[in-house]
């Protein structure tokens, strides 16, 4: 989201295929976030403890720019599908669709969650102001079409309720309405979600 411009994991990192980043993820899902360390992380990229320091940082940082990355991907992969929809409707619903199962089918966030849930839920809830704020921008920008009429503010609140849902849905998988594929999470935008949305 323009809060992208931001999200610099570090100079010098290529965030779409960077070898540390690659190898940072490697590690996180093989022995989890706590017990990672910067060495893990270097020895895995074959590089030098000190060359992860000096292009993005600690385990922290590489944490956070590991983040980025996935997000950034995720909302790439969002956008696509959307654009790819007839309607307004569509798109909406077809962006909400995507967005549930792309992660609920990612196999390093369910490991992740498998290994180390306190620390992947804390980076999601507690210390997820700025994977939120992306979502809401990147929401944003894929509600933003010429056909809809709304100004960026009121935009960027309906964009943010949108994610909002979307957040807690991830993180809490189903209570009592059905959100267990695609036709499920589908149906429940076009019944709920549309109308926060705006009109198209």
């Amino acid at each position: 989201m323009s809060v992208f411009g931001l999200f610099t994991a570090g100079a010098g990192v290529d965030a779409a295929s960077d070898p540390i980043l690659d190898a940072a993820l490697d590690v996180f899902a093989d022995i989890g976030i706590r017990r990672a360390t910067v060495d893990d992380i270097a020895k895995r990229a074959g590089v030098g403890r000190v060359t992860v320091y000096r292009r993005i940082g600690g385990r922290n940082e590489v944490l956070t720019a590991v983040l980025i990355r996935e997000a950034t991907r995720l909302f790439a992969d969002v956008r696509a599908a959307a654009d790819a929809a007839d309607t307004y409707a569509d798109r909406v619903v077809t962006a909400f669709a995507t967005t549930v199962t792309t992660v609920r089918g990612n196999p390093v966030w369910n490991r992740l969650l498998e290994l180390e849930p306190a620390s992947v839920l804390e980076q999601l809830t507690l210390n997820g102001s700025f994977i939120l704020a992306a979502a809401v921008e990147a929401t944003a920008d894929i509600l933003r079409t010429p056909d809809v009429a709304l100004d960026d503010d009121e935009l960027a609140s309906r964009a943010e309720i949108l994610v909002r849902i979307t957040h807690s849905i991830l993180l809490t998988p189903e209570v009592r309405v059905p959100l267990a594929n695609y036709d499920d999470v589908e149906k429940f935008a076009r019944d709920h979600l549309l109308a926060i949305a705006g009109p198209g």
